[in-house]
């Protein structure tokens, strides 16, 4: 079936293209050579002419540096209500483009006859979509662990899959995959070895795009795919409406009465207060940068100290709902939680230091960099950092910093005296107690005896390694007793954040459950959020309280663990 050359799949496919552009989306122009891509937005698309134009702003002013040879790649992302979001890539386009006004121009993209179904040498590449699925499974460390994605294209040679950004983390870019299993809603399927091509963060959303090659393909294996391939081809011609097909639907896409249907997160992120997507969106650039070090690309300087001005600039605004908002980074990978908050509150202190103010941009950077030291040693040994670590494990995970540096240097980046201070010396100790060189009290600077309280009292008050979390009374207790912190510091972050610090979950004799908003001068919540009655278990409460009206909660408890909580 020649696809590339069939004059009603072309319109029919503009014609779906132009449907999928109505109603939310978002497109993001992407480079193989840039870190930062571009957001755009369709300005027109003319069927008859097969010509998409996009607006867009570059702010270098040098747009061809996203349109190599005249060509333009670009993502779009379509939120469905109920479902999973619909990710599609186009990828070299043949472009020209127009200067409108400055840094804004208007791109031209020629769509051709193959935008949906390519034919290659290798056979043809069906992308799923318009309602088609299949779910995928990668065995990345054998017996160890798995991670869950989804199908967006399928070929004889391989296929593009869309794995959300928190589980790409031990993915690089040429690693063999033992075992791929891809499955369909019947529930037939097929298992392969596979190698990854190619992989990139997907427009700006948080999903990484996994070009996956398909390995040692036995006869039986490939006569599966070459079924799967054919009757994906005629389902998604089905669904375009094209003429001369049979009516019914592919017994593939026949989805068992007992599936559960995926919960759209993405919905849940949208109705987010905008401060916290703005600090999601740090948590997003954690992901990205790890990706950009792991593949040895150009390091992404810019998106770093992007995070680090964001941060700051959110503090300044208003302090309170800064704080606030760092909750919802509570669902996030447990080093990237760990990282944004550990960076926000060091900021939040250094703005207030009139001596140390000036260094927060390059000390916040410091700390969402020294957080990539960790994950990069992810591997068959170390398959997870979220797990009960074995003593081999924890003394491996002491080598981060070594690891972190090494992968700067790959990539060719140096940073400056004050990351560099932050990186190298968080994890030392007053007492010669830490790591990596055990330095003592005199060669620690201020700066990193601030950032080490911050640093371990998150730490304490976050469960980790069958260790419950402590609540903020028991952590500084625990760090005032220990003599590799300093005393000084501790003071200064008790002071500022009280016993029940902004952002906490707290338990009131009433039984319910509130976050606290702002704090009064005596240190007691002023305003809190209730969220959950626990005498009306599946009950959910959004509430807000302020001053005497929290008396109705009752006698205020303590600050307790949302994950005890499911919250």
């Amino acid at each position: 079936m020649e696809w590339k050359t069939t004059p009603a799949l072309s319109n029919q496919a503009i014609r779906t293209v132009g449907r999928i552009f109505e109603g939310s989306h978002d497109i993001t122009i992407f480079s193989d050579t840039l870190a930062q891509p571009l957001s755009a937005q369709v300005a027109s698309l003319n069927p008859a002419s097969k010509i998409l134009t996009l607006r867009v702003f570059c702010p270098t002013g040098n747009i061809d540096d996203y349109m190599p040879n005249g060509l333009i790649s670009f993502d779009l992302e379509k939120m469905n209500r109920d479902d999973s979001p619909l990710l599609l890539c186009f990828e070299k386009v043949q472009a020209t483009h127009e200067r409108i006004y400055s840094n804004l121009f208007e791109i031209r993209c020629v769509l051709a006859d193959s935008l949906l179904i390519t034919v290659k040498p290798g056979g043809v590449r069906v992308p799923f979509l318009l309602g088609m699925s299949a779910s995928v499974m990668l065995d990345v460390f054998s017996g160890s662990l798995a991670i869950s994605a989804r199908l967006c294209n399928l070929s004889l040679g391989g296929c593009r899959l869309e794995v959300p950004l928190e589980k790409s983390m031990p993915l690089t870019i040429h690693q063999q995959i033992p075992n791929i299993h891809i499955q369909f809603p019947n529930g037939e399927g097929f298992r392969a070895k596979g190698s990854i091509r190619n992989m990139r963060p997907f427009g700006c959303g948080r999903y990484m795009a996994v070009g996956i090659r398909f390995i040692d393909l036995d006869r039986e294996t490939r006569q599966r795919l070459l079924y799967f391939i054919t009757e994906s081809e005629v389902e998604l011609a089905r669904r375009l409406g094209m003429e001369n097909r049979r009516a019914g639907i592919s017994s593939l896409f026949l989805t068992s009465t007992h599936a559960r249907k995926p919960i759209n997160a993405s919905n849940k992120r949208n109705r987010l207060p905008p401060m916290a997507h703005a600090v999601k969106e740090v948590a997003r650039q954690q992901h990205i940068i790890l990706h950009y070090l792991k593949n040895e690309r150009p390091f992404p300087e810019s998106i770093l100290y992007e995070g680090a001005d964001s941060l700051l600039h959110l503090a300044e605004s208003d302090r309170h709902q800064f704080l606030y908002t760092l909750r919802y980074v509570g669902d996030e990978a447990t080093w990237v939680r760990h990282s944004v908050r550990v960076a926000a509150l060091l900021g939040d202190i250094l703005l207030t230091q009139p001596g140390m103010a000036g260094d927060a941009r390059e000390a916040i950077a410091g700390i969402l960099l020294h957080a990539m030291g960790k994950p990069l040693l992810v591997s068959e040994q170390l398959p997870s950092l979220d797990i009960n670590l074995r003593t081999s494990q924890k003394d491996l995970l002491k080598h981060h910093v070594k690891a972190l540096h090494q992968q700067l240097h790959k990539v060719g980046w140096s940073p400056g005296p004050v990351l560099s201070n932050i990186i190298n010396d968080i994890n030392e100790r007053l007492d010669g107690s830490g790591y990596p060189t055990g330095k003592t009290k005199e060669a620690l600077s201020k700066l990193v005896r601030t950032a080490s309280v911050i640093k371990i009292i998150d730490t304490l008050t976050h469960a980790r390694n069958g260790r419950p979390a402590l609540s903020p009374l028991d952590a500084y207790r625990w760090v005032y007793g220990n003599g590799g912190y300093d005393r000084q510091c501790l003071n200064r972050y008790v002071r500022r954040y009280g016993l029940y610090p902004v952002g906490s979950l707290v338990k009131y004799s009433g039984g319910f459950l509130a976050w606290v908003m702002r704090l009064g001068r005596e240190g007691s919540p002023s305003q809190v959020r209730v969220v959950k009655n626990l005498a009306f278990e599946d009950s959910k409460l959004d509430t807000v309280l302020s001053d005497k009206d929290i008396q109705q909660l009752g006698k205020l408890e303590a600050v307790v663990d949302p994950a005890d909580f499911q919250l």
